[in-house]
């Protein structure tokens, strides 16, 4: 039997529209997948994007926290214990040391953290001595096994083991490393928790410079307010215990001060004097001498001169005066200085 033409045909066209349409169908699933893939491929970046803009605004904000945190301390045991706390939280660190830049160049432990000191544990260090004092010459960050460190161990409740990683981060501040701090992780360091310390190191390595500073200023301060007070302690001594008279005067020429020499030369208690112009202790006579003398301090001179001073009792007593102005720190006269000597003590009796 022969096969009908028209039948085959018609097969034929049926199959043809059945391979094309099979064709746009797998042409509609390839574009649909290509196109679920790039919008995965999207998403992902802008999660990705959106994860890094968070990580790097969390970065931020607790470098800015941990600034606020650090200003205004007063003391470097106080300043490590909150940086090395602030860092442990954040990183998840188990225990840490900071050790600080004496005068000396040296290492010297400021404070610790949860740790327990290994046998091997640094106090105090020069640079290039040990694993930190190295990182301090190199002025770069070191992540060592927890074993290779050897020196903080992380405390238990009774126990003490090695960390699974040790960081080392110099606190770099232009040419010096002001300080050092260790922290010891029982996990491995991961990308994220580097770069949050990383961030961090600038603020803290600026806040330490600057406390640095103020440490030193204020010892400075203190040192040269204990040498100030020492002395003005043995001049006030000496002031009270000299054999000579010592006066002194202000502009006015009233008495501002006194020792018990000149107010004995005087007849008088101190207190009697303390106020009066040295015109009331003379007559007529030398108060002439008294103006003379003063205008010569008023032209900055310094002389020594005679003249007689009266006691109540009516007695004159022959003084030799050494006169000096009294400057202030813009050089303007505010008063005068006067050493003063009894000639009555040099001068023997007429036979």
């Amino acid at each position: 039997m022969n096969p009908d033409p028209q039948g085959l045909a018609g097969w034929l066209t049926a199959l043809g529209l059945c391979l094309v349409f099979l064709a746009l169908w797998r042409g509609a699933r390839r574009r649909e997948a290509r196109l679920q893939q790039t919008l995965e491929e999207s998403l992902n970046s802008s999660r990705e994007a959106t994860r890094r803009e968070q990580t790097r605004a969390e970065r931020e904000r607790f470098s800015r926290e941990l600034t606020l945190a650090l200003q205004g301390i007063g003391d470097l045991e106080t300043f490590g214990t909150t940086l090395l706390e602030g860092l442990c939280r954040q990183i998840e660190a188990g225990a840490a040391v900071f050790h600080y830049r004496d005068e000396e160049g040296n290492y010297r432990l400021g404070a610790g953290y949860a740790g327990t000191a290994s046998p091997a544990f640094l106090a105090c260090y020069a640079p290039g001595e040990g694993l930190a004092g190295q990182a301090v010459l190199d002025r770069q960050r070191r992540l060592l096994q927890g074993e290779a460190a050897g020196g903080l161990w992380v405390s238990g409740a009774t126990l003490a083991s090695a960390p699974v990683n040790v960081i080392i981060a110099p606190l770099v501040r232009g040419e010096q490393v002001p300080g050092v701090i260790e922290l010891a992780l029982l996990r491995e360091a991961d990308a994220e928790a580097l770069a949050l310390l990383d961030g961090a190191l600038p603020a803290a390595a600026l806040s330490l410079d600057i406390l640095l500073t103020q440490v030193r200023a204020r010892r400075d301060l203190a040192e040269r307010d204990r040498q100030l007070q020492a002395s003005e302690g043995r001049l006030r001594r000496l002031f009270a215990t000299a054999n000579e008279g010592i006066w002194t005067i202000d502009s006015q020429a009233r008495t501002t001060d006194l020792n018990p020499a000149m107010a004995e030369i005087l007849g008088r208690p101190r207190e009697e004097i303390l106020g009066r112009t040295i015109f009331e202790f003379v007559d007529a006579a030398n108060e002439a001498i008294f103006h003379e003398q003063i205008q010569r301090r008023q032209q900055g001179e310094t002389s020594a001169y005679e003249i007689a001073l009266s006691r109540p009792d009516g007695t004159q007593v022959p003084c030799l005066f050494n006169s000096t102005p009294l400057l202030d720190d813009e050089g303007t006269r505010i008063g005068s200085f006067a050493m003063v000597a009894d000639l009555r003590r040099f001068r023997q009796p007429s036979a």
